[in-house]
């Protein structure tokens, strides 16, 4: 499903790569695309392995004195980071204020405060009302709330994890209410999750945005409107991007910014589905997405059926006895198509009521597929589910991760 594309945009780019002396990495995967007569869907797909396996030096396409910078990932869900160069970009077409009155930004967003602090802080200088950008201790809670404290900030970017994490201490520090804009992305976040950040932060306006490593900037995020009315959902920045596409509900991106680089038909591995009502009310000609998750972390798809992040917060959230955290490992059973499933829970509540109570709702409630996982373990499809409340989860990353797949 085509979701948007410039093909005037489209045509420049395609033209600008094929006939490059820098590099060959896309000219010679495009050998059968017409650049005279073709649709988006001509372009071959990219992925993430076709980048890691080619240093960027060797996928450049500007002069080596032009890269103003390198960025990269983790690594943590890929097994394998990957390093991007970068060039200036003269409007990232962005108002990191996302219409919001405010002037201060605290920071304790990994990939801004790692690799795209530069940047982030062009985008603050150019936004319509520019802004000051105020880089926090990303280990460092207190010093953060304090830092945000001292400078005044009125906004907050960070993950929902670390948006947790630095609530208390902004409560301690500042007025928890001289919070207006509350900025999160990077993760999945369930309904419980967050009215606890509307709670914790009682005045601002919550803002959730896409963005990757490999783009370098944020591409989607919620109208002014949605801001208002509270809504969730991601609207693409048109300006920002040459096409955008749905393919098995995966996103697949086509960006120009970054001359050293663009990214042609390029599979994210995040997945989200058109909602048709949000669409109807905010999308002003362009859909509005909602996330599912990201593929391999946030979606496990195992011997014919599929467990998604989403699902077990949903689950968590129907609980009557409030759990904040948890982490569902999948593994291989011991026959070739079993799986078994250890569920982990932090409570300080009773171990044993919290591990009957779980087990019980999880039997019952929860699905695989078509089927209760009573129904799955009584047909073989589940071959173990084990409840354990453990002091603390075993997956320990930055950012928030509910489901962890063992299987290769």
């Amino acid at each position: 499903m085509i979701l948007y594309q410039n093909k005037e945009a489209l045509t420049t780019l395609l033209e600008e790569v094929r006939t490059s002396e820098l590099t060959s990495f896309y000219s010679d995967r495009l050998t059968s695309v017409d650049t005279t007569d073709f649709e988006l869907t001509d372009i071959p797909l990219l992925e993430r392995r076709a980048l890691t396996a080619v240093h960027p030096a060797a996928r450049c396409y500007v002069p080596a004195k032009e890269v103003r910078f390198a960025a990269y990932t983790s690594g943590t869900s890929s097994g394998e980071p990957l390093v991007s160069y970068f060039t200036d970009v003269p409007d990232y077409h962005i108002d990191p204020a996302w219409g919001i009155d405010v002037s201060r930004l605290l920071i304790v967003f990994p990939p801004l405060n790692k690799s795209f602090s530069g940047t982030f802080v062009q985008q603050c200088a150019q936004a319509p009302n520019p802004l000051m950008a105020i880089f926090g201790d990303i280990t460092n809670m207190a010093s953060s709330a304090y830092l945000g404290s001292f400078v005044k900030c009125d906004a907050v970017y960070a993950t929902p994890t670390l948006a947790l994490a630095l609530a208390p201490y902004i409560e301690k520090h500042y007025d928890k209410n001289a919070v207006k804009l509350l900025v999160i992305s990077g993760e999945t976040i369930g309904e419980s999750k967050l009215a606890a950040l509307h709670a914790l932060y009682p005045s601002a306006h919550i803002a959730n945005l896409y963005a990757s490593s490999e783009i370098g900037q944020f591409i989607m995020g919620p109208t002014a409107q949605m801001l208002k009315d509270k809504v969730q959902g991601f609207r693409l920045l048109p300006e920002a991007v040459v096409a955008a596409e749905l393919l098995d509900d995966e996103l697949v991106l086509t960006y120009g910014l970054n001359k050293a680089f663009p990214l042609l038909r390029y599979r994210t591995g995040d997945h989200f589905t058109v909602s048709k009502e949000l669409t109807t009310r905010y999308g002003e000609g362009l859909p509005i997405l909602e996330w599912t998750g990201k593929g391999g972390v946030d979606v496990a798809r195992v011997h014919g059926f599929e467990i998604r992040t989403g699902t077990i917060d949903a689950f968590f959230d129907a609980l009557p006895q409030k759990i904040e955290q948890y982490q569902l490992h999948v593994h291989q059973g011991t026959a070739v198509e079993s799986v078994a499933l250890k569920m982990e829970c932090v409570s300080a509540a009773d171990p044993e009521m919290i591990r009957t109570l779980v087990r019980e709702q999880l039997l019952n409630e929860f699905m695989v597929g078509t089927l209760t996982l009573a129904e799955a373990l009584n047909q073989d499809v589940i071959e173990s589910v084990e409840v354990m409340v453990v002091p603390k989860l075993s997956m320990q990353t930055l950012k928030r991760r509910v489901l962890v797949n063992h299987i290769a």
